[in-house]
């Protein structure tokens, strides 16, 4: 920028005046430098306190912007929000493609009905509504305080729908032939759902000093789904509610939800080496990555649930006597 230095001089002092200060216009090597600027990342010490959430993570910020157009154009180079974006975002699309393209997904058989693909699509719109949500948030939180504030809570709405959507689509399978325990279950989920989106609206919920309680709340949330199976096991027999609601699928995408959780709620690995996992490997980028696992074991475990209902009702005699069902 001070390239071409002018000097004249005043007794024994030198003034230099650079010839970019009274330029009219910027040279076409003054507007790269402001665009590599806009570009430009910063450390912990360097970003203002509402961005500050992980003191472990240590470079990689995009830097407070105040323009969603900046934002956006974050989308295209690599800093430390950019897997967190993208391991939601591309995930979020095929979720919506699939929501269009249900009859692909399930196969058909003759018992199947407008409540099978609403219970299924019910999960679609779950995984979709959180995923993108997610992707929103974490692309626009360097916006403004108030951007990222009501961006986190669209965050954490996500995964309170995301979780409510999953237990009612696994449990109506789970509770074909019972209907008035499909319903007691599906109020106790939304209650449960209801609390954590009213806890996540509070202001003192997104400090960092709550992080902690924000992991353990949700993990609370997610494990409330041991009451159905209890209940579940105690009217049918475990192994019969077993095959129901896939048991292992829905432990297996519990698992993965949970260790999520507690991995970001521990910081680790980047509480073990600070700066060593700026822009690959953090904990939440971990805990996204496990989020999408989790909801795709739960899918396949829905799909199998579908399968077997149906599978059941085709084999089921004719002369046999009515059963109370949602068909």
């Amino acid at each position: 920028m001070y390239e071409n230095l002018k000097k004249r001089s005043t007794g024994s002092v030198t003034i230099q005046r650079p010839v970019a200060m009274i330029s009219h216009e910027d040279s076409p090597a003054d507007k790269d430098s402001l665009r590599r600027k806009a570009r430009r990342l910063y450390t912990w010490d360097e970003i203002p306190e509402w961005q500050r959430d992980n003191e472990h993570i240590l470079t990689g910020y995009v830097g407070e912007t105040k323009s969603s157009w900046e934002c956006f154009k974050s989308l295209f180079y690599l800093h430390n929000e950019s897997i967190n974006i993208y391991s939601h975002l591309m995930p979020g699309i095929a979720f919506f493609f699939i929501l269009f393209f249900n009859k692909f997904a399930i196969t058909k058989f003759e018992t199947t009905s407008f409540i099978d693909y609403f219970m299924i699509d019910l999960f679609f719109v779950g995984a979709f509504t959180c995923l993108t949500l997610s992707s929103i948030f974490h692309c626009l939180k360097n916006h403004s305080l108030s951007v990222a504030t009501f961006g986190n809570k669209l965050d954490y709405l996500g995964i309170v729908v995301l979780i409510v959507n999953s237990m009612i689509s696994i449990m109506y399978y789970g509770f074909h032939e019972s209907p008035s325990l499909f319903y007691f279950f599906t109020v106790v989920t939304c209650s449960f759902g209801l609390a954590c989106a009213v806890v996540s609206m509070k202001e003192r919920f997104r400090t960092r000093e709550w992080r902690p309680y924000r992991a353990a709340l949700f993990v609370a949330f997610g494990l409330s789904a041991v009451l159905p199976i209890i209940a579940g096991s105690i009217h049918y027999g475990f192994s019969e509610l077993y095959l129901r609601i896939q048991v292992k699928w829905v432990l297996l995408g519990g698992i993965f939800y949970i260790v999520g959780a507690v991995l970001y709620g521990m910081r680790f690995p980047e509480k073990c080496s600070p700066g060593r996992f700026d822009i690959w490997g953090h904990s939440h980028q971990l805990f996204h990555i496990l989020v999408v696992v989790a909801a795709l074991c739960h899918l396949n475990g829905l799909i199998k649930s579908y399968d077997l209902v149906h599978l059941k009702m085709a084999m089921a005699p004719a002369s046999s006597p009515s059963i109370d069902t949602f068909n």
